[in-house]
């Protein structure tokens, strides 16, 4: 994996995972022989044949700093390099050199990082990659006018950059506050080659300093401005899109395709690790407007990786023997999870979720067991609070999930003074002298048939006890503006975030209710927004878990979520790929690592 992913908590389509994908998984249904046709004895890895992958829509544009889309971020990482990558075959998920020769030496207040290129790295022209180049990216990022706005924010820790005078490859990055994702922000930023990107020198004539301190007086700045105008178009042409990575962009396909082409005598070729492992001629992204067309392709072996494939064609395809005998499928798990969103500080609307009993009451009616076996096919786990289950140490595993039982439910209920006076079936209680039902709304983004008929077993379920919901199905861009502006009682959505330590801030602290945050729901109080600050701050990887579980606890009391699954991914590869391994980090599978042995190349034996 080329770059260390940042801890955004990234949901689909910019807003919330609606369960389009996230509550379908497969049948882990028995499995038919599968025929090795892919038998070769050799062990040495091997240039050479392309790798194929489905991809469901254009990565929107491959800007190094600019491009937000998931597609486009695994695209990138092929043709861009961080200072450090991540190893994702290991589940502790360790930092390793890159560009970088090792980790970097970290001073003991945690505000000073000094790293050392190494002296192989080379840019497409053939000069150095040295620490001016580091420092110009860093630059790129703070440009006011560049637009990077979802990811600036990771970097406004980042005070200075000191070069050291007699080594231009060594060079200490200070910060102004410990954060406790300042190594994984520093350590994954494309470094970006200057000769390409500012050919005029424009961002030599300002300091990160004076980039952090005059921001919004530099806006008006001509040579900021000739800069940013320049840089933000540089979106799609190949000759716009270059990097020291191990493949340069060869051709885009708008609707069509993505070609990455591998370099010749890469810098990184003379070195070992996983960073470095970059086998095949070409890696193509095969763009399609739907995954059924995407299966055929699949079925017809004119692909070579598909993930996220939907739940009824990957129980298909586990019980096709003449599928399987040609591709393996793997089902990693992944950093994401479902959840039910209780509106806890409404405004204009009924008080239906101010009260802890009648959220716990709601989890009790969720028969998350259920919707593993109805709707995830026995490929997801259960969660109970905010963090992903692979982070071992951080999520408190000793939490029991919370038990389907209409009967407590009921009972919370009537302790909170929900009850169903005039006999209509529906619970009222009186609030401010005014009596208001035990009715709300639950909103589902219209595009998500699963989401939809869950919320129909929520609401049958909701009926027996006297709760009244009304399904509300929505076009996105209509239900993600509601939710940013509080206008719900409740909606199905979910999170993907990503192996690095979660900042917790995003989601879950009081500051982020307001506009611009993703604390829908107004969960918080001073002591979670305290207990947040410091676990930002907090280096100590033990102190920081034990925070996390303390975190983890206060949620699963309040219940701000009904939360639901962490899904496994539904990948296929094709069978005649070594190296071919799976992960939690997204996408799940890493092609630059796949070698074909020579006997069984299937491309580009000619043209490679």
């Amino acid at each position: 994996m080329r770059g260390g992913s940042k801890n955004l908590v990234e949901p689909l389509r910019g807003g919330l995972w609606a369960l389009v994908t996230l509550l379908t998984a497969a049948c882990s249904g028995s499995r038919p022989a599968e025929p090795n046709l892919y038998v070769s004895d050799q062990t040495t890895p091997t240039r050479g044949d392309w790798v194929v992958i489905a991809t469901i829509a254009d990565p929107g544009n491959l800007n190094p700093t600019n491009a937000t889309g998931a597609d486009a971020q695994y695209i990138q990482s092929h043709i861009f390099a961080s200072l450090l990558s991540v190893d994702p075959r290991d589940t502790n998920y360790p930092y390793v050199p890159m560009l970088a020769v090792g980790l970097p030496q970290v001073s003991p207040d945690g505000l000073r990082y000094t790293f050392e290129l190494h002296p192989a790295a080379r840019w497409d022209n053939g000069e150095p990659v040295t620490a001016k180049d580091v420092e110009f990216s860093f630059k790129v990022v703070k440009n006011p006018l560049v637009d990077c706005g979802p990811l600036r924010p990771y970097y406004e820790f980042v005070e200075d950059i000191i070069i050291e005078p007699k080594n231009p490859r060594r060079f200490m990055v200070v910060t102004n506050r410990k954060y406790m994702l300042a190594l994984s922000s520093i350590a994954s930023l494309f470094i970006l080659p200057r000769y390409i990107y500012d050919p005029e020198d424009l961002m030599a004539r300002y300091s990160i300093k004076q980039l952090n301190r005059e921001g919004a007086k530099l806006r008006n700045d001509p040579n900021i401005r000739r800069f940013a105008e320049r840089y933000n178009a540089m979106q799609r042409l190949p000759q716009h899109i270059v990097g020291c990575g191990p493949y340069a962009l060869q051709e885009w396909v708008t609707g069509q395709q993505v070609v990455l082409r591998r370099k010749q005598n890469w810098w990184g070729d003379t070195l070992k690790g996983v960073a470095y492992e970059a086998y095949p001629d070409r890696i193509i992204y095969r763009i399609f407007k739907d995954p059924t067309t995407a299966i055929t392709a699949l079925k017809a072996r004119e692909l070579d990786v598909m993930d996220a494939i939907p739940a009824k064609e990957f129980v298909q395809l586990r019980k096709n023997p003449a599928f399987l005998a040609h591709f393996r499928l793997e089902t990693p798990p992944t950093f994401a999870y479902s959840y039910i969103g209780l509106n806890m500080r409404p405004q204009g609307r009924p008080p239906i979720f101010t009260d802890q009993r009648v959220r716990r009451a709601f989890a009790h009616i969720v028969d998350v067991e259920m919707i593993i076996r109805k709707f995830s096919y026995g490929l997801a786990q259960r969660i109970t609070g905010p963090l992903y289950p692979m982070h071992r140490g951080a999520y408190d595993d000793s939490l029991p999930p919370i038990p389907y039982d209409p009967h407590k439910a009921a009972q919370l209920l009537d302790e909170a003074g929900w009850r169903d006076m005039d006999e209509d079936g529906v619970r009222e209680k009186v609030i401010d002298g005014k009596k208001i039902p035990l009715e709300f709304e639950i909103l589902i983004n219209s595009s998500s048939e699963t989401a939809i008929q869950m919320a129909q077993i929520f609401k049958q379920e909701a009926d027996k006890i006297g709760m009244k919901i009304n399904i509300v199905t929505l076009e996105w861009s209509v239900y993600l503006e509601r939710i940013k502006k509080h206008d719900f009682d409740a909606y199905m959505g979910g999170w993907i975030g990503s192996h690095n330590p979660q900042d917790l801030k995003q989601i879950w602290h009081t500051s982020s209710w307001a506009e611009g945050g993703s604390n829908y729901v107004g969960f918080g109080s001073a002591r979670t927004d305290s207990l947040i600050d410091a676990i930002r701050e907090e280096l100590d990887e033990a102190k920081r878990n034990h925070m996390y579980r303390l975190f983890h606890k206060i949620v699963y009391q309040e219940q701000p979520y009904v939360f639901l699954t962490s899904p496994l991914n539904r990948i296929a590869i094709h069978r005649r790929f070594r190296n071919a391994y799976t992960s939690a980090i997204r996408p799940g599978y890493f092609p630059a690592g796949f070698w074909t042995p020579t006997n069984l190349i299937r491309y580009g034996k000619k043209d490679s």
